[in-house]
């Protein structure tokens, strides 16, 4: 597999895995309440900026090739998320994480350390914005709404509510 098509999948599965641990979904049930709302807002679009986001770099690197920046960036994102949980640093709650909850964490840390891998060993100059690989502006727009939803979604259900 060319270096362009394994960062690209390595992205991919990296937004699939942090997806799964949207709170309020069947993986992150922890209670975030005594976080202010702004707090964990602030957090939440974090997540879904690096989710999306993500999926969109995957694309956009399969299409065109690998944006080291971007793509590098995307690893560092994952895996500070994943250990500053993992290592009890932020976000604390009084109820512990459950052990789907932190295998996934640790399947995540393990993939932004082969994602980071990828990107270092990929030959060649970054892809920057190379020609025919844009996301179509209605999927961006629906991406854009989704990412909303998302935020309001997450935000509510790691107040309790």
């Amino acid at each position: 597999m060319s270096p362009r098509y394994l960062v690209a999948l390595l992205l991919a599965l990296s937004a699939i895995n942090l997806a799964l641990m949207i709170p309020g979904g069947f993986v992150e049930t922890r209670d975030f309440s005594a976080y202010p709302a702004s707090g964990l807002a602030a957090f939440n679009i974090f997540l879904t900026v690096l989710g999306l986001g993500s999926l969109v770099l995957a694309w956009l690197t399969w299409r065109g090739g690998v944006r080291r920046v971007w793509s590098m960036a995307a690893a560092v994102g994952f895996a500070a998320t994943y250990l500053l949980d993992l290592f009890e640093i932020f976000p604390v709650t009084p109820v512990p994480m459950s052990s789907l909850l932190e295998t996934l964490e640790w399947l995540g840390t393990a993939l932004a350390i082969l994602l980071a891998t990828a990107v270092l060993t990929a030959g060649g100059r970054d892809a920057g914005g190379r020609e025919g690989a844009a996301i179509p502006r209605g999927l961006t727009i629906v991406m854009g709404i989704a990412g909303v939803g998302i935020v309001i979604f997450a935000t509510i259900a790691a107040m309790g509510g």
